[in-house]
């Protein structure tokens, strides 16, 4: 039973028996005020005065609620605490919840207390239909990502594809050169993994924004009426299409910088051992 109850639901708040305590108080003395009243007959509406009475009342009333409304939680939470300890099983069907616990409406109950903080370790599962108990929820199984190959060829495949559905002989050319060029890092990335890092800029930003900009032109080529936005829109992206094939450029070329640097420090390691050797001058 402990196992299930947290401190909220075995000690009363610090707060509860002052609140209690005011509030006995304060209806004590609006009720003496309100007998006064009556027994000298100074109440010139009875109606109006009444109703200031009955809210004057009922907000004096509310600390005393808020006291037993907590005790009642603590109630609750402790008899639904009680029978689910004497239960042995890893989870309860949602169905069974009310008969085993008592409670009626038992599964709204114990969501509520949860949040609360009047129960612990358990988790209602609606979708399977059962209480989890002692924290025995299995954990979900991760969802297997898709391997970089895949993820490359279907990026590629969609480049293609915008560029079949694309008419202008210039943008296809545009096109055909960025999707070799994106073929060509998928490629040294695939042979290189410890350059994914490198080409990360390419992948989140390049990539998606060269995508949108196809789709968009696509959309805009579609059209039967070529009005002066669509044609100024569609010269905007034909531009940001040419500075996107020379970024990528740039970044292919970025992806061999290591090997450059290499290349010439091994070329005159090279020729500093053939000077060595006197083959060359």
């Amino acid at each position: 039973m402990e196992r299930y109850l947290t401190k909220n639901s075995t000690r009363m708040a610090w707060w509860e028996i002052p609140n209690v305590l005011l509030s006995a108080l304060l209806i004590s003395v609006c009720l003496q005020v309100l007998s006064e009243d009556i027994a000298a007959k100074s109440l010139n509406d009875p109606f109006v005065d009444g109703a200031a009475y009955a809210t004057v009342f009922f907000m004096m009333l509310l600390p005393l609620l808020f006291a037993v409304r907590r005790m009642l939680r603590r109630r609750t939470a402790r008899k639904i605490a009680r029978a689910l300890g004497r239960c042995d099983e890893p989870a309860l069907p949602i169905a069974r919840l009310d008969a085993v616990t008592g409670v009626r409406g038992a599964l709204r109950k114990i969501e509520r207390l949860l949040d609360k903080g009047f129960l612990r370790r358990m988790e209602p599962d609606v979708h399977d239909g059962v209480l989890w108990l002692d924290d025995t929820r299995p954990a979900p199984e991760p969802q297997p990502q898709p391997e970089p190959a895949d993820a490359h060829a279907a990026v590629l495949m969609k480049i293609r594809a915008l560029n079949d559905a694309i008419d202008d002989a210039a943008v296809s050319e545009r096109i055909e050169r960025i999707e070799a060029l994106t073929a060509s890092i998928f490629d040294t990335v695939r042979q290189r993994p410890e350059r994914a890092d490198d080409v990360r800029r390419f992948v989140n930003y390049y990539l998606p924004t060269t995508l949108r900009l196809l789709e968009t032109y696509r959309l805009m080529e579609g059209q039967s009426y070529q009005g002066q936005t669509i044609r100024e829109s569609r010269g905007k992206i034909e531009d940001a299409l040419d500075q996107l094939v020379s970024a990528i450029e740039q970044q292919q070329d970025r992806l061999f910088r290591s090997e450059a640097l290499d290349v010439e420090a091994e070329i005159q390691v090279l020729e500093t051992m053939m000077r060595s050797d006197g083959s060359i001058k």
